[in-house]
């Protein structure tokens, strides 16, 4: 049976020149100039950025076409779409859950941003030299870099931006950081106003957000060309790890997967939008992917360019560059301070990437409120709304906004953020393709947007769940088994589709033993 629905559909897009470029600007955001997990380490970059870019074609472009497709072919939203599959439904709040982590930790981001924004305002660059006052010790350039002390970008943004806790989580969160506090509400006040007008509002963004992104790109990819050291990338990387080391090949996954911002639900919400007339979802889907692959590799390769250049001053193959959602706040900062009208270049960069922050933030509470469809609420969403930034707020202030939010950060990075996406998007895989049935899928999209989804497509959607599914089961055997919070919390991403599967079939076999005991 058919998917498509007669009758109107409500809040429809009514451009589709618009409506493309709102879809290819989801894959333009803060996670691809910010989060790139192996810049703190120059032998292990490109054969990452080369195992990214390979599970990017086999997965997360074919998953990011089929995502798209389903709130294309649907017309419903997160939770309902899934009504092609009832025993698929909580799929839903699996993406939801990944939602909400995702949301959380990017606007601690758009805090730091924001901060270092602030901060470039000064008559010059803060973090340009050492502070006497920097524990541990922190080595100006060209000078020894003993073990365990610090580059001055590093020492100011641990010491000055985060009041960070050096002891790890030992003794708790520690105090809370006010004045990044304070930069948090605003973040999440500026998200209120953009998500209190729907998806339009957040599509008025999108153009000048993505100008802004390419300019800075290539501003400082040509820069970043003519740093002594840029190379050091090229001539130090070790293609070994690829054979010695699962743990790359499983990162790569999970990061070619958040970077098409697949699995979170924001592209089923993008697709139930699509216009009325014909629309080429192929051709989209292609220039979303190409939007991803320029703007994340050409920011990997300006920051791998300046860890280099970092690496050259000091002498030095490791700079004590922490890996971790600090790593590219880090060497941006550096970056910035290199070049002539540093301060000009830095509040440029930082005003950057903090719109992109909030932007993307913004995106996800949107994906969150768009499940709020029902006539009997919609007149008071405002005040779901609310409630929603006001939670995410008072959490972020007494986590992510404490000496030890890095951790936090960096804990929800690696978990709840990433590991539950491999499993959700080899659940919709399996759903779209052995459930439903990729034929009937295929012949909606059809009769949704005028065009057959293409060979190459069809055979990632049979085959790469086998794929995730087989990394996910892997990568459960490196996971620390102390970590049970990180066990926890993916667990508790992932229980409604486990749950709702079990329920399904459980009801289905009393109504199996039932129908046999009346016969």
């Amino acid at each position: 049976m058919s998917l498509i629905q007669p009758g109107p559909v409500l809040d429809r897009w009514s451009n589709n020149i618009s409506y493309r470029q709102l879809v290819i600007s989801s894959c333009i955001g803060i996670l691809q100039l910010w989060w790139h997990p192996y810049l703190y380490d120059l032998q292990k970059l490109l054969p990452f950025i080369f195992l990214y870019n390979l599970f990017s074609i086999i997965i997360g472009y074919p998953m990011f076409y089929l995502e798209l497709a389903v709130g294309v072919v649907t017309k419903k939203g997160v939770l309902r779409c899934w009504d092609m599959a009832p025993m698929a439904r909580g799929i839903g709040f699996a993406m939801l859950a990944c939602c909400v982590f995702t949301a959380l930790a990017l606007g601690a981001v758009a805090a730091w941003c924001l901060a270092l924004l602030v901060h470039s305002g000064h008559s010059f660059l803060p973090w340009l030299h050492c502070a006497a006052a920097a524990r541990p010790a922190c080595a100006a350039r060209h000078r020894p870099l003993v073990q365990g002390s610090e580059t001055p970008a590093q020492s100011f943004f641990f010491n000055f931006v985060l009041s960070l806790k050096r002891d790890g989580l030992e003794g708790g969160l520690g105090n809370v950081v006010w004045e990044l506090a304070v930069y948090f509400v605003i973040s999440w006040v500026l998200i209120y106003f953009i998500a209190v007008k729907k998806i339009y509002s957040y599509s008025k963004l999108v153009l000048f957000k993505d100008v802004m992104a390419y300019f800075v790109v290539v501003c400082f990819g040509l820069g970043a060309a003519r740093l002594d050291g840029a190379a050091a990338m090229f001539k130090r990387c070790d293609w070994t790890v690829l054979l010695n080391n699962m743990q790359i090949w499983r990162d790569a996954v999970e990061y070619s997967i958040i970077e098409m911002t697949v699995s979170q639900g924001s592209l089923v919400m993008l697709g139930s939008y699509c216009p009325k007339q014909q629309h080429k979802l192929g051709t989209t889907a292609l220039l979303a992917f190409a939007a991803s692959k320029t703007s994340s590799m050409s920011s990997a390769f300006i920051l791998g360019a300046a860890h280099g250049a970092l690496q050259k001053d000091y002498d030095v193959n490791n700079t004590n560059i922490w890996g971790g959602s600090s790593t590219s706040m880090v060497i941006w900062s550096d970056y910035v301070a290199r070049i002539p009208g540093s301060q000009f270049w830095s509040c440029l960069l930082f005003f950057t990437m903090f719109v992109l922050a909030i932007s993307s933030t913004a995106l996800l509470v949107q994906t969150i409120m768009s499940t709020l469809t029902g006539h009997a609420i919609r007149k008071i969403t405002w005040a779901f709304l609310i409630f929603i930034c006001f939670l995410f707020c008072f959490i972020g202030i007494i986590s992510l906004c404490t000496q030890g939010g890095l951790y936090i950060l960096n804990f929800l990075m690696d978990w709840p953020v990433s590991k539950p996406r491999t499993l959700v998007a080899a659940a919709v895989g399996v759903v779209v393709s052995y459930v439903y049935g990729q034929t009937t899928f295929c012949e909606d999209v059809y009769f949704a947007v005028g065009e057959y989804p293409g060979v190459f497509v069809r055979v990632c959607w049979a085959l790469s769940p086998v794929l995730l599914v087989i990394m996910f089961v892997v990568s459960m055997g490196s996971w620390p088994a102390g970590a049970a919070a990180g066990w926890m919390l993916v667990a508790l991403a992932l229980a409604p589709l486990v749950l709702v599967i079990l329920f399904y079939a459980v009801f289905k076999c009393r109504v199996r033993n039932i129908v046999g005991t009346e016969k």
